[in-house]
């Protein structure tokens, strides 16, 4: 009777504890739907298809990337709107990351200041055109790597860039949510995301609703210690914007690749995570070696790989 009794109220817990949770999710993000994991797709073989199929595997949005330094060209605009369609077709939201794939063309902090001031004309113009269909907009994707921060010196020019661009925002506010910086690794103690974040917090305090981050190979401990670093710190939530494992032979194949992929999901649902978005769907040929290549939950001619099934399972199941 009793054992019966501590079963309901366990359930009973965890049912408060998921309403709380999603009712968070909701208010830091309104076009959010209840089920809070997607996947991310690259816009340049993304289509209705896989949105349909993205759907039914059950997962809420998806997450892809834009280049603003390409955004004049007509076809690149073309393929963005494709993209936008693919995902309205099966009901999908979109977390959209924006960057830029040159260096800025800019030395003094001046002249930072005035190219994020022009990055965020590009921001707010992808609002204005998908707005209905904005989870969020992520402003960069891992701009503590030199791969995707080619301006470098990343300690002395992010804050003058996301200063212009936070300013400008900040100005005239979107209606959707704005998140940064989808960090390779999650602020911590006296790192340099921290130290950036600091200042770009202080300054403008409304510039974003949360902080994201990539917790590759990090423990469920560690990302809860990142969960609150973030909030202590900068007084807003943590969320993941990329998290994913490639189907190697040394991470136990497409089967391993499989039960790591559903252990994290169960463990950010434990954490309750506002967001979290897996990578990828498809495999990528086009990545530069083995690894890279490998990430999908389907192969790159979308044949499905037991990850495909056993998220779908896990997911559906709610």
């Amino acid at each position: 009777m009793k054992t019966t009794h501590l079963k309901k109220l366990g359930a009973l817990a965890l049912m408060v504890a998921g309403a709380t949770t999603q009712a968070h999710a909701s208010e830091l993000l309104p076009n959010l739907p209840a089920k809070n994991i997607g996947v991310q797709v690259k816009i340049q073989n993304f289509t209705a298809a896989d949105a349909a199929q993205i759907k039914s595997a059950g997962f809420g949005f998806v997450r892809f990337g834009v280049w603003s330094d390409s955004l004049t060209a007509k076809a690149y605009q073309k393929q963005v709107s494709d993209a936008f369609a693919a995902a309205q077709s099966a009901g999908l939201p979109v977390l959209l990351t924006v960057r830029a794939i040159k260096a800025l063309p800019a030395t003094s902090s001046a002249e930072l200041t005035t190219a994020g001031e022009g990055f965020a004309k590009a921001v707010t113009g992808l609002q204005q055109s998908y707005s209905a269909q904005l989870v969020a907009i992520e402003l960069w994707n891992e701009p503590d790597l030199e791969t995707y921060w080619p301006t470098r010196n990343f300690d002395t020019t992010f804050v003058p860039f996301m200063s212009g661009v936070c300013k400008s925002l900040q100005e005239q506010p979107p209606s959707t949510p704005v998140i940064g910086y989808g960090f390779a690794r999650p602020p911590s103690a006296g790192s340099a995301a921290t130290v950036a974040l600091n200042r770009i917090v202080s300054e403008y305090p409304k510039c974003l609703s949360a902080v994201s981050y990539h917790p590759y190979g990090m423990t469920a401990t560690q990302i809860s210690n990142a969960q609150n670093f973030i909030q202590q710190n900068f007084h807003v939530p943590g969320i993941i914007s990329e998290w994913g494992i490639s189907a190697l032979a040394s991470n136990g194949g497409p089967e391993g690749q499989a039960s790591k992929i559903n252990a994290f999901i169960g463990d950010v649902k434990k954490l309750n995570i506002p967001l979290t978005s897996i990578y990828e769907w498809k495999n990528s040929d086009s990545g530069s070696n083995d690894r890279e290549k490998n990430f999908g939950l389907l192969t790159s001619d979308g044949q499905p790989k037991p990850a495909r099934m056993s998220v779908e399972a896990l997911l559906n199941a709610q």
